[in-house]
């Protein structure tokens, strides 16, 4: 019961903090729509119009912190981010889910270190008034993004910690707020399906 009550708490706690980090995931791609709407308004307007917008390198520059940390807590949660499932889905389950806790005990002890100096860095930036070098637009807040990002990473870091602790304890219970390790034959079949399904859809 103990272990079933811990699954259920996991679980609750995992889908309260997904909102979070969808809606920082959305974030990124409100920055992507950003870059290409401006990105298209810049090729337009200097090809048919000889204009172009003011400190466009600077924008862009600024923007590309939000696009490329923002979404790696929501990708951690999915299991996204490049991972050995192909050695780990050949061990038993209960070394394979200690592989999974002690990679993670690593991320997390990585990340704790890169939270501290990103944040260094947008100190430093506040500090000085660093700014960009056209339109002198401030850094600090792509510099203030990073930290963000990755203390959003390290507390989904710390929900599969507690999960994978969970299932090395009990192999055989159901996972909860862990990316699921399948085999190369079942990962191979589910691309096969979902391209099979795409391609009827596009049939009917």
């Amino acid at each position: 019961m103990a272990k079933d009550a811990l699954g259920q708490t996991i679980g609750k706690f995992d889908a309260a903090y997904a909102a979070l980090e969808k809606a920082l995931a959305l974030v990124a791609a409100a920055g992507i729509f950003f870059l290409m709407l401006v990105g298209v308004m810049q090729v337009v307007g200097r090809n048919l119009f000889d204009w172009q917008i003011y400190g466009y390198i600077d924008w862009i520059e600024q923007s590309s912190a939000f696009i490329a940390f923002l979404g790696i807590a929501y990708c951690q949660k999915l299991g996204g981010h490049v991972r050995m499932e192909i050695a780990l889905a050949s061990l038993p389950k209960r070394l394979m889910w200690a592989g999974e806790f002690l990679m993670i005990l690593l991320a997390l002890f990585i990340v704790t270190l890169l939270i501290d100096s990103s944040f260094q860095n947008f100190l430093r930036a506040w500090q000085i008034g660093d700014s960009t070098m056209d339109i002198r637009l401030p850094i600090w807040p792509s510099k203030l993004v990073v930290p963000v990002a990755l203390s959003a990473l390290w507390l989904r870091l710390v929900i599969q910690i507690v999960g994978y602790g969970r299932l090395f304890l009990s192999p055989d219970a159901p996972p909860v707020a862990v990316p699921i390790v399948v085999s190369a034959e079942e990962a191979a079949r589910q691309e096969i399906e979902d391209t099979i399904g795409r391609t009827e859809g596009r049939g009917h």
